[in-house]
């Protein structure tokens, strides 16, 4: 009797544990769809209350430790240094942090954390976070190698920031072009510091590439601090030095252009090359014979033709780009056949992260065909994506 007595007593229970777990799952669901809204309208304290609760109520809820992330993070502001937005964007890194506790392998999350140390200017927890990722061998190598770009981008930087600045160059007329010259910065420590940076970076590309030998974007850096090294050796008067590591840059430069699937290489002069791409040996002319067009070798100079497209794509934010807080804008050449399609695309300026989604995008841009003399004509001419961090 006793036996049956606590039998019933147990499904009793059950029962009403399941009607319980039904009336919180129904509550939790209301709360979420109470939390869209909120976050919506962008009233994000409301919002992250809402999320909270509703994994008060269904602790297993899916997604919705994500949702309360994106909604804390959406209460820091970036580029704010004061104690209070700090303060918030050290709640989003935490709330992050608690998906990561559950699922190390979280991609989004961890991206997020180390984006919002970026923006709040935090380097040396970037660093430590990307140092982590980069030498755990527990993770697949491509993430690896990812975190191994990431650092050897910010070196990159730092080369550049010194080569590239206004004082330490000079633009020489020859009969053929221009040509840029580099000279020792006054400041001997900037020039101390920018060999410092190329050497360890080009390390850090070497490690990429060797973890990842696929990776386009280890290749990419790999080439452009190769042309840092060779801007360096310039400024010291080593014409030897300069002319094998811009051997080295454009042999490189090569390797992820073909892994990026052509066309979305510099030119093989590293930032800021490039020239209007030749297609079937054609070259753009000056003042077009009526034979050249009617043969339909003629390409047309169009300068800035973003206002010209028909369909010009956003492309979209390379994950790895927006980790390492690359933003800016990236100038792409392109050729537009006689129909309006863009035939050939290669980046010539901007972040070495973004030029690859850039190029991807101007290949799907569409243009109106432009004639010359009645005649459908080819056009070179460059298109520019502005990306920015949000």
């Amino acid at each position: 009797m006793m036996r049956r007595v606590l039998v019933a007593i147990v499904l009793a229970l059950a029962a009403s544990a399941a009607v319980l777990g039904q009336t919180n799952a129904e509550e939790a669901r209301k709360e979420l769809n109470l939390a869209a809204r909120a976050y919506r309208a962008g009233r994000f304290e409301e919002a992250e209350q809402r999320f909270r609760r509703a994994l008060e109520l269904d602790p297993e809820g899916k997604n919705t430790r994500l949702f309360i992330a994106r909604t804390v993070q959406q209460q820091y502001k970036p580029g704010v240094q004061t104690p209070e937005n700090l303060a918030a964007g050290e709640r989003a890194v935490a709330a992050y942090q608690d998906i990561l506790a559950r699922d190390p392998a979280n991609e989004d999350a961890y991206r997020a954390v180390v984006f919002l140390y970026a923006q709040m200017k935090n380097e040396e927890k970037v660093n430590e976070l990307l140092l982590a990722r980069a030498n755990d061998f527990s993770l697949p190598n491509d993430r690896r190698a990812d975190a191994f770009v990431i650092l050897a981008s910010k070196q990159w930087q730092c080369a550049y920031d010194v080569t590239e600045r206004k004082e330490n160059k000079a633009t020489e007329q020859t009969p053929d072009k221009a040509a840029v010259r580099y000279r020792m910065p006054a400041d001997q420590g900037d020039f101390i510091r920018a060999r410092a940076c190329a050497a360890e970076g080009l390390q850090l590309a070497e490690q990429a590439v060797a973890l990842s030998p696929k990776n386009p974007n280890a290749w990419n850096y790999k080439a452009n601090l190769l042309r840092e090294a060779a801007k360096l050796a310039e400024m010291e008067g080593d014409a030897a030095q300069k002319e094998e590591y811009e051997r080295r840059s454009a042999e490189a430069l090569q390797t992820q252009v073909s892994l990026s699937g052509g066309g979305s290489g510099m030119g093989g002069t590293g930032m800021g090359g490039g020239g209007t791409p030749p297609v079937d040996g054609v070259v753009p002319t000056g003042v077009p014979t009526d034979k050249a067009v009617a043969e339909g070798k003629v390409i047309v100079s169009g300068g800035v033709l973003n206002g010209k497209a028909v369909s010009k794509p956003q492309p979209a934010y390379p994950p790895i780009a927006r980790a390492a807080g690359a933003s800016g804008t990236v100038t792409v050449q392109i050729l537009i056949d006689e129909e309006g399609n863009v035939i050939s695309a290669s980046a010539v300026a901007g972040h070495p992260l973004l030029q690859a989604a850039a190029v991807a995008a101007a290949r799907k841009a569409k243009f109106a065909p432009t004639t010359l003399q009645g005649q459908p004509v080819r056009v070179s001419g460059v298109v520019t994506y502005n990306f920015v961090l949000e």
